[in-house]
């Protein structure tokens, strides 16, 4: 059975043809199988068929076809219903049969469309379409078209899903990682939470007032002093102080006398974090005795804050002082308080190092020399 085609059909085959044929660019050509027993048959195939888009692999028995569907995956298989020895409806039956198989769709030729037996058997053996012989080549572009587009779409799908399969394990890694970085924030939260509770608990013990208003303007004093140096920290996500950033902190409230009566001298270093917590309460400590007895405590007084690191000893020591001049008389403390454990105890067991304090009468003299490896962070302590 024949017919005539339209202008529109035609239009519409072309157009097909150059979907399939632009999408082949790039995902390269779509496999066709064509089996029959005549080589003449298959050649006038190849012509109609005979595209860029696809890729004709040719086979004239079962065992051809058969053994080519082992090798490359077809989007169509065009197969003739009479062929000696195994039949095109046997052959339909051991392809869909077959799971790797079983899925490409089949085309039956036939010159004898009229049995309704034998087109009745080609659908029971997996056919989804006949076309008589001699072939109608419109027809046949048109249909090859389709299911190459089906093809085609059926690999773009594939591909979508193994990058949504490839995406969704990704954003599983990522979501287990994440849930462990949370784990592990919320353990060095607590950790921190502890280590400072632990400070302050051991700033409010050994703290000494005469009255509960002194005791709380003192513990005020020295809680803002940890805060500080915390925000810092904070900022820097718990890595290193810049030492200049970390006294500069410590000596906020004295703004107006930085650089004329407050001097920072020393090169650009970073100390760890625990580092960071001691230096800034000694800092702040000192300044506090010398708001209220020392060079701070009159018009005239001055305090120079250095630092320095010694690269050339056999063990490189880091080195801070605070030195004030031209303040009042200074007078040794009768006892020792919780700012003078601060200055000298705290700092030599947290540094592991060795604080000399000298009550001289030009001023206050504070020192501290310890180990790199105990003050710097590890950046900076090579």
């Amino acid at each position: 059975m024949s017919r005539i085609t339209s202008t529109d059909d035609t239009a519409r085959v072309a157009s097909d043809e150059r979907q399939t044929e632009a999408a082949a660019l790039d995902d390269g050509p779509i496999n066709i199988l064509i089996v029959d027993d005549e080589p003449k048959n298959l050649v006038v195939l190849e012509s109609i068929l005979s595209i860029p888009a696809y890729r004709l692999v040719r086979a004239e028995s079962a065992e051809q076809a058969l053994l080519a569907l082992l090798v490359d995956e077809f989007a169509l298989l065009i197969l003739d219903i009479r062929m000696p020895g195994v039949t095109g409806i046997e052959l339909a039956r051991i392809i869909k049969e077959r799971k790797k198989t079983s899925q490409v769709p089949i085309i039956f030729l036939t010159a004898y469309y009229n049995e309704d037996q034998q087109v009745l058997a080609g659908y029971d053996a997996g056919a989804v379409d006949y076309l008589q012989k001699p072939v109608n080549p419109h027809i046949l572009r048109s249909k090859v078209a389709v299911f190459a587009e089906l093809h085609r779409m059926q690999r773009e799908l594939g591909r979508a899903n193994q990058a949504l399969h490839e995406l969704n394990d990704t954003l599983e890694q990522r979501v287990a990682e994440r849930t462990q970085h949370i784990r592990l924030l919320l353990g060095e939260v607590n950790h921190r939470s502890k280590n400072m509770l632990s400070v302050v608990s051991a700033i409010a013990q050994q703290m000494r007032a005469e009255n509960q208003q002194e005791f709380v303007r003192h513990f005020s004093q020295r809680i803002q002093a940890l805060a500080a140096s915390h925000d810092l920290l904070a900022r820097s996500e718990w890595k290193s102080i810049a030492i200049l950033d970390l006294v500069r902190a410590q000596l906020g409230h004295f703004q107006e006398l930085m650089d004329r009566r407050i001097s920072l001298n020393g090169p650009s270093l970073n100390l760890s974090v625990s580092a960071a917590q001691c230096i800034g309460m000694v800092v702040n400590e000192l300044a506090t005795n010398a708001v209220k007895h020392g060079a701070l405590s009159n018009q005239d007084g001055r305090v120079e804050i250095a630092w320095r690191v010694d690269r050339g000893a056999p063990d490189e020591n880091f080195t801070i002082s605070w030195v004030e001049h031209d303040g009042p008389p200074v007078v040794t403390p009768a006892h020792r308080g919780f700012g003078s454990t601060v200055i000298k105890s705290m700092a030599e067991l947290s540094l592991d190092g060795a604080v000399e304090l000298d009550f001289a009468q030009s001023g206050l003299t504070w020192r501290l020399a310890c180990p790199t490896t105990r003050i710097l962070s590890a950046k900076d302590a090579r």
